[in-house]
């Protein structure tokens, strides 16, 4: 009994040693045409005052699928990112596209996409191992879900709290990560889905990120 007992000791504590961590809690999404309904207010920084609008978010996570839409003094503008592709239209008036991003780009909506869904505990299903890493005085286990060359898009669970709170999108052109926050219970869901998402530039390193936006879920359902 007692070399059983220290067979098991030893075992824990190799197990703790480990820098690759089993992505073991994934999970099955929603149903293929259940998805989750937001609208934002949504602040994007840049040199001069923020610029504030409210937008309609749509979120399919079993569809890999985000969908949103806004009204600015320039008219409307729809967007749409789908399993790595994007589409958008009413999004090239010159004020729009001064802002981060131009309102919604590939890369914002897939990061937004990411950072909501993942946040909520809707997770790829196969992300395989991960590495842990150090930030911002946490350990993460770090999950590439894409990568493209030098485009990797990456997911960050913290290892206290089990939830994704980080996810990074770096290529050539851009560095930036959103970190989703303010969880609240759904009934619908039984989960608890962020209510809000600050996407910062970190292309300087995660020390020195700066603001670029910031969304406020002000309706979930």
């Amino acid at each position: 009994m007692k070399r059983l007992i220290a067979l098991v000791v030893l075992t824990a504590f190799l197990s703790g040693c480990q820098t690759t961590v089993k992505n073991d809690d994934a999970e099955p999404v929603v149903a293929k045409g259940d998805c989750i309904q937001t609208r934002t207010v949504t602040a994007y920084y840049s040199q001069n005052a923020p610029y504030w609008t409210d937008q309609r978010l749509v979120f399919c996570p079993a569809a890999v699928r985000l969908d949103a839409e806004g009204t600015e003094p320039e008219g409307g503008w729809q967007a749409r990112y789908s399993r790595g592709q994007f589409s958008a239209s009413g999004l090239t008036a010159p004020r729009i596209r001064a802002l981060p991003a131009g309102l919604m780009d590939a890369t914002l909506a897939e990061l937004v996409y990411y950072s909501f869904t993942a946040g909520g505990g809707f997770v790829p299903a196969a992300m395989g191992d991960a590495q842990e890493q150090r930030l911002m005085g946490k350990r993460y286990a770090v999950y590439v879900v894409a990568k493209t060359g030098k485009r990797t898009v990456s997911l960050y669970k913290n290892l206290a709290t089990e939830q994704y709170e980080l996810v990074r999108i770096a290529d050539n052109d851009r560095d930036w990560m959103a970190v989703s926050y303010n969880p609240r219970y759904s009934e619908r869901f039984r989960r608890t889905l962020p209510r809000k998402i600050d996407v910062f530039d970190v292309s300087g390193g995660v020390a020195a990120k700066q603001l670029v936006v910031q969304y406020e879920f002000v309706e979930v359902q």
